[in-house]
């Protein structure tokens, strides 16, 4: 059940951080409670790394489009 949950709480953060940013105030306390606080801070560093730049590309009115799933190449 703890699974469960866990998994709906990083559906809801996911989703957070891609409408407004600030996922990581739900997933970093959620972690805390299972991991010592450094691997709870690392990890969600870890996690926000592939955040940023995939809101960069896929953010509406830039002429960028995200082609690392087409190709692994990144931003063009």
């Amino acid at each position: 059940m703890s699974y469960f949950l866990f998994f709906i709480a990083t559906v809801l953060a996911g989703t957070i951080n891609a409408l407004a940013g600030g996922g990581g105030l739900i997933t970093f306390p959620l972690l805390m409670l299972v991991v010592t606080p450094v691997t709870a801070d690392a990890t969600s560093a870890v996690a926000l790394i592939f955040a940023y730049p995939t809101a960069v590309c896929g953010a509406p009115g830039t002429s960028w489009q995200v082609s690392w799933v087409a190709d692994g190449y990144g931003c063009f």
